[in-house]
């Protein structure tokens, strides 16, 4: 048995010398590590289900500050993701690691 250290979560993984490569679901129980963001253009499909977004060109004006004088002089207050992405462009699904097990580092 060979162990390894996964590069995102930090957690161990163990594993025959055989077994060749595999995607390690990390779980860390850190949001920031465990999840990722990804841009929402369109009706989108993945391993974490669908769903449909008609309002793909307008989801960027989110803005509470829009007509009030901070917005005129360019202040924006968008909600963010645990990564710093905004929250009205990008959704945020499980990250899922590859790991190459037979040759070099993971």
């Amino acid at each position: 048995m060979v162990m390894r250290i996964c590069p995102r979560c930090n957690q161990r993984i163990i594993y025959d010398k055989m077994s060749g490569d595999f995607e390690h679901i990390c779980n860390s129980g850190n949001k920031t590590l465990d999840e990722e963001d990804v841009v929402v253009i369109g009706n989108w499909e993945d391993y974490t289900g669908s769903e449909i977004k008609n309002n793909a060109l307008t989801q960027g004006t989110e803005n509470k500050f829009e007509g009030t004088r901070a917005g005129v002089l360019g202040q924006r207050s968008q909600p963010k993701t645990a990564r710093g992405a905004r929250a009205s462009t990008h959704r945020q699904r499980q990250h899922i690691e590859f790991i190459n097990l037979e040759g070099g580092e993971c």
